[in-house]
């Protein structure tokens, strides 16, 4: 049976101080995406993450774009370390728009700027209300939820905010109700654990506020994701931007389905998750209620990242068939794992143009080679090398339109034809590549 990877990006309460440093100092990509995030918000959030204090990391407008950042940093490297695609993507509360970005439904300067939106909508509910979230462990979520009840029917707001396994769920209210709460679940022996600087997500207090996500997610250019995401809403997989532009409103104030969006790819036969952002708290999640069923790794712990990078060239036999889940028959397919490595590249090259108008041509092309994976993935489509050239011409193309530097092309085309021994000349993309497997 095959494998399936299923990759999962955090959301607040990951954030530590001093995180991404190492990576940033070792890895080109990783600090050429922090600098670009910098770039993009106009603030030096990568030295806040690196050096700053705890008490500034941990404000919501700090907060939601350092994850989100080094969420993506961690994708790309993962990327280029492995490029192995995951069969399934998904994110808990902020990290849904980290999965979002690295699916390529939307680009990462308008990814991190509706997320620096929707910090500054949490912090106006957090100072009108001053409402917050707390971590329940050892509960029974449905005995939460009759607690919940029970403060409001006092007219106090508060409400489940995330579903997150048999035995955690987090809870977002007013305050007031929430130390009530807290002591009423310490008393019947459960563990809280109070988010220091966190909004009261997902519940009513944040209902106002969607209106105003809905009419912002609008100004914004979305197309399909290229990997399947499961909704946070819903714990089910979205079938169409509509839905996207649907749900993410929602998730202002509906509970995050967390533990049903993790059964749902379980059935799906996913069996290797992967944490890609800071910490380890969705890994922890996963090994504390597997029993061993599954296998969890997190991006951001060495000692994992050094079996991850392994992947790419000697998989171990647990992990050998990631390599199928994008759809071909055929396992090790170079000239399919070229072709969506393509489509990669082009999607994490960052753009050096500032006009609007940059990437339009580009864009078209990258939407046909798209296209032409999808009716892959789907056997209805024979692979051939027409559809090679044109995924490495729509690469060339990104490259001119996002004026990417001529050694960082020579070094992207490299990393493929070092995964895939495919390729066309490093002379910068002109005349017909080589498409012999192992021709170098």
């Amino acid at each position: 049976m095959t494998v399936k990877l299923a990759m999962l990006f955090p959301g607040s309460g990951s954030q530590y101080k001093g995180m991404m440093r190492s990576l940033y100092e070792s890895s080109p990509s990783v600090k050429q995406t922090l600098d670009e995030a910098d770039r993009i918000l106009g603030m030096e959030l990568s030295r806040l993450m690196m050096t700053g204090n705890t008490v500034k990391l941990n404000r919501i407008r700090n907060i939601l774009p350092a994850i989100c950042a080094a969420s993506v940093a961690h994708f790309r490297l993962y990327m280029e370390q492995t490029g192995i695609e995951p069969a399934f993507m998904a994110g808990h509360s902020l990290g849904e728009y980290s999965a979002l970005i690295c699916s390529g439904a939307l680009s990462f300067e308008d990814g991190l700027k509706l997320v620096q939106f929707r910090a500054a909508l949490a912090e106006e509910i957090m100072e009108s209300t001053g409402g917050g979230m707390s971590i329940m462990n050892q509960v029974n979520p449905d005995r939460v939820t009759m607690l919940c009840e029970q403060l409001n029917s006092q007219g106090r707001e508060i409400g489940i905010a995330c579903l997150n396994s048999p035995t955690q769920a987090a809870v977002s209210g007013m305050d007031d109700a929430l130390k009530e709460l807290e002591q009423q679940i310490t008393d019947e022996g459960g563990k809280v654990t109070f988010l220091i600087g966190s909004a009261p997500y997902h519940c009513s207090l944040m209902r106002p506020q969607a209106e105003k996500m809905a009419n912002e997610l609008q100004k914004y250019r979305w197309q399909m994701p290229t990997c399947p995401i499961l909704s946070n809403v819903t714990g089910r997989l979205y079938q169409s931007v509509e839905e996207i532009l649907h749900y993410l409103p929602q998730q202002l104030f509906r509970p995050v389905l967390w533990h049903k969006s993790i059964r749902y790819l379980a059935e799906q036969n996913a069996s290797v998750f992967l944490e890609m952002g800071p910490q380890n708290v969705l890994k922890t999640l996963l090994v504390e209620e597997a029993s061993g069923s599954y296998q969890a790794y997190a991006h951001d712990e060495k000692a994992d990242r050094v079996k991850i990078a392994g992947w790419g060239n000697n998989m171990p036999s647990e992990t050998r068939m990631l390599r199928t889940n994008s759809g071909s028959k055929l396992d090790g397919d170079n000239r399919l794992k070229a072709l969506t490595m393509c489509l990669t590249h082009a999607v994490t090259t960052r753009n050096h143009d500032p006009r609007p108008e940059a990437g339009l041509r580009s864009l078209k092309m990258y939407d046909q080679v798209k296209q032409f994976k999808q009716e892959i993935d789907a056997n209805r489509l024979m692979l051939s090398n027409r559809h090679l050239d044109e995924a490495f011409a729509m690469l060339q193309a990104v490259f001119e339109d996002k004026q990417t530097p001529l050694e960082e092309r020579k070094l992207r085309i490299q990393q493929i034809r070092d995964k895939t021994g495919i390729g066309p000349s490093l002379q910068g993309a002109e005349g017909p590549p080589d498409y012999e497997e192992g021709h170098l």
